[in-house]
């Protein structure tokens, strides 16, 4: 339904003179919210059919005339909204704060504007990969919005489904959706704490968020016979090579994710074990080196052009200094070697999306095939539970069991 508007005599709520306060009401979807015009009148002063006073009122001329202007300012503005645009509740009652010169409170930011603020926020706090997401999240909603930012009281549950619609309509997969939501959910709650946003208006609260909670998407490994011709193949490009390292090496170390291997550094390599902080969890791991591990370590103690501030792979140098600047760095290589990766599977006739991540889940899988319990699975990939590990285990799923399935058909 369209917003209408209406200026009407508050008659339930009488002023310490006897007068009933002037308002502008305005309608949206059956909600309703009312702007002060400062000015008030009696029930037998006031004509409902004109939405003015009557002579009766001696200040009748300048109070007609401010209502009048009121009429016409809100009229022209949406008579002058543009074809792919909507009337805004905060629009119109900021017209008529500007009329009657009402104090108003301190300003508050609009969505978009307060994703800014909370993306400069977090690179603050040196907490750039979640600033990234809140940028990208951001970028959604700016495109579904065309780019017009909105305040937060004009956005509303039928706001969120219909970005929803736009998303599933685009095949943005669900677990995209699911971290546009939750940030998108996260900020709003911010904006309430800051005043942005009042506390009871949180469409959110009645949005079906459940099946955005844990979306489970089919992740995948290789066999062990794949694995193998990987490690078999014969590569002339150094960057191809540096790339397949990179994936051996962290499936041979328990699944250590790029991160992490982007940051060891030959202090973290004592008497054959490696030692080193996860990064995403802080927790610590410290084993015995696998000798295929070694091997590659080897390779890289006298390599040219290897890092110059004391790390393993030439990903890190002296030049990247900063928290982003390192940061970047990683995204930057992780990109060219999951491409690498893809050339890679080529090569070996691998049907499948290779990515450093799938070093991980291959691991994960071959001791699932090895027959070593969830709790060992889970303690080498440093899951404080073992319901995550089964729930890892279940996304990665069981080549094993399918091959007892289609053996026994």
């Amino acid at each position: 339904m369209p917003i209408t508007t209406k200026i009407i005599l508050r008659t339930n709520k009488t002023l310490p003179d006897g007068n009933h306060p002037i308002v502008l009401r305005i309608t949206e979807d059956g909600r309703v919210s009312e702007v002060s015009t400062k000015k008030s009148a009696s029930i037998d002063q006031w004509d409902k059919k004109s939405q003015c006073v009557s002579t009766k009122s001696p200040n009748h001329k300048s109070i007609n005339a401010l209502l009048d202007n009121i009429k016409v300012k809100v009229t022209f503005y949406f008579a002058n909204l543009g074809d792919d645009q909507t009337p805004k509740v905060s629009a119109i009652k900021d017209i008529v704060e500007r009329l009657t010169g009402a104090v108003k409170k301190a300003p508050t930011k609009k969505l978009l504007e307060f994703f800014d603020d909370e993306i400069e926020r977090l690179k603050g706090m040196d907490r750039l990969g979640y600033a990234s997401v809140h940028v990208m999240t951001k970028s959604r909603l700016s495109k579904y919005m065309n780019g017009e930012d909105r305040a937060f009281e004009d956005i509303d549950l039928n706001f969120i489904r219909r970005f929803e619609d736009w998303m599933i309509k685009r095949e943005i997969a669900i677990t995209t959706r699911s971290i546009d939501f939750r940030t998108f959910r996260t900020v709003w709650r911010n904006a309430i704490k800051e005043k942005h946003c009042k506390e009871n208006h949180y469409p959110f609260k009645d949005f079906a968020f459940s099946k955005y909670n844990n979306p489970k998407t089919k992740k995948r490994a290789i066999s062990q016979e794949q694995f193998q011709r990987i490690a078999n193949l014969v590569l002339d490009d150094d960057k191809l090579h540096n790339s397949r390292n990179y994936f051996l090496f962290s499936y041979y170390c328990r699944g250590l994710n790029f991160t992490d291997l982007a940051n060891l550094k030959w202090t973290n390599i004592i008497d054959g074990n490696i030692c080193y902080v996860r990064a995403k969890t802080k927790e610590q791991f410290d084993f015995k080196l696998h000798p295929a591990a070694l091997k590659i370590l080897e390779y890289y103690k006298n390599l040219e052009g290897n890092s110059d501030d004391g790390y393993i792979f030439p990903i890190l140098y002296k030049r990247h200094a900063t928290v982003r600047s390192k940061r970047d760095r990683r995204m930057k290589i992780l990109k060219r070697v999951n491409k690498d990766l893809k050339v890679i599977s080529e090569k070996a006739e691998i049907q499948k999306n290779l990515t450093t991540y799938v070093a991980r889940h291959t691991y994960a899988t071959t001791l699932k095939a090895k027959g070593l319990s969830i709790e060992e699975i889970g303690k080498t990939l440093g899951h404080d539970s073992t319901k995550t590990t089964e729930i890892y285990l279940d996304e990665i799923g069981d080549p094993l069991f399918d091959d007892r399935i289609n053996d026994c058909i």
